[in-house]
């Protein structure tokens, strides 16, 4: 029984990839991009449509979440920003206040951040245009910086395909100094918008 619902879901991801990819970046973000913009460099999957799903879904995501900051006051909003996204408002809000635009353009790139960033937005009152500027460029940002690294590394193991044979290992690569970066990158700027 397992065995054929696990068939089914796959045999459903491999007919729609561009579907669950979109579904999965709505609710679970960079998780489902990663393997994403590998499968784009196995040629798997087209990385322009990758890109467009990604910055839309990204949107639509951040845009839920700054209208339910700017819906606080609203019962439906109190009730879903609770536990660790609470928190991170809570330590966010000091900094926004005095940076706003930094700190809304910068949280993409900074784990934990990206979603209170967009409720300080709403909560702010931030114009939507700049809002949508400032978040579009953000979101670009890092997808640029995700697929210049992505093919860096793919170049570099490419070079070097007498020492790597598997391209399962670019993708270990991948992963690691991505994740290195977004951890690095970020606790420098927690340090700095936590003070």
């Amino acid at each position: 029984m397992i065995e054929q619902y696990l068939n089914s879901l796959l045999g459903t991801f491999i007919a729609h990839p561009y579907i669950i990819l979109f579904v999965g970046l709505l609710f679970a973000g960079e998780t489902f991009l990663l393997p994403a913009i590998y499968f784009a460099l196995d040629g798997k999957l087209h990385l322009s449509y990758i890109v467009v799903i990604a910055m839309s879904a990204t949107m639509i995501a951040d845009i839920f979440w700054y209208y339910v900051g700017a819906h606080m006051k609203n019962r439906f909003a109190r009730k879903i920003v609770v536990g660790r996204i609470q928190r991170a408002i809570e330590k966010l809000s000091g900094t926004y206040a005095r940076q706003g635009d930094k700190v809304l353009f910068f949280s993409k790139f900074v784990y934990g951040t990206r979603t209170a960033a967009q409720i300080l937005s709403g909560l702010q009152l931030l114009p939507l245009r700049k809002y949508l500027s400032i978040n579009f460029l953000g979101i670009f940002s890092l997808l640029i910086s995700m697929v210049i690294l992505a093919y860096s590394i793919d170049a570099t193991v490419g070079s070097v395909v007498s020492i790597v044979h598997n391209v399962e290992v670019a993708f270990l690569i991948f992963v690691i100094l991505l994740v290195s970066a977004h951890f690095a990158f970020g606790s420098h700027f927690k340090k700095i918008w936590f003070q």
